[in-house]
């Protein structure tokens, strides 16, 4: 099997995700394995063979987090505008850099510059999932069509502008 493309989008831009339901993982036993589409989220399976005896993939991610440097801005739930920048993206968050943290699991609203000339990305619902020295991990949790379309090329742009090939594996 040479490459393995989107049935819904047909990119090459796939990664193998982590077997969620006892289900998958029987699947995964007969060689037929989760994918999850970096551009357009769509999650399929496809039999894919020589994974006899594999452990399951160590990251859990279903989405390849790719190096950017866009501005941002969040509003938490009290109104509280932060300014910050986004240095990694995929379709299910970011990392978003600034000295201001807010606590895991707050609520926000996330405004994306991809470029200067550029509208905003405006993501409706994202929770904080992690908390680091400068840097927070930010998870998308409610994108209008709109919005996650736009996303979606600005991730496309940034696989193919960064020559990276469809990886398989997570």
């Amino acid at each position: 099997m040479k490459n393995l493309h989107c049935p819904g989008c047909g990119t090459s831009f796939v990664r193998m995700t982590h077997q969620e339901r006892t289900v998958e993982r029987l699947l995964h036993r007969l060689h037929i394995v989760s994918f999850r589409c970096q551009l357009c989220t769509a999650r399929f399976h496809t039999y894919w063979p020589g994974l006899s005896g594999r452990p399951q993939p160590a990251d859990r991610r279903e989405y390849a987090r790719l190096p950017s440097s866009f501005q941002a801005s969040l509003v938490n739930g009290e109104d509280v505008r932060i300014d910050g920048r986004v240095t990694e993206i995929s379709m299910g968050g970011c990392t978003f850099e600034t000295p201001t943290m807010l606590p895991r699991g707050s609520l926000l609203e996330l405004m994306i510059k991809p470029a200067s000339d550029e509208e905003v990305i405006a993501i409706e619902t994202a929770t904080v999932c992690s908390v680091r020295q400068e840097s927070m991990g930010v998870r998308f949790l409610e994108l209008h069509p709109a919005a996650k379309h736009r996303l979606s090329q600005v991730v496309l742009n940034l696989f193919v502008g960064q020559s990276i090939r469809p990886n398989l594996q997570p």
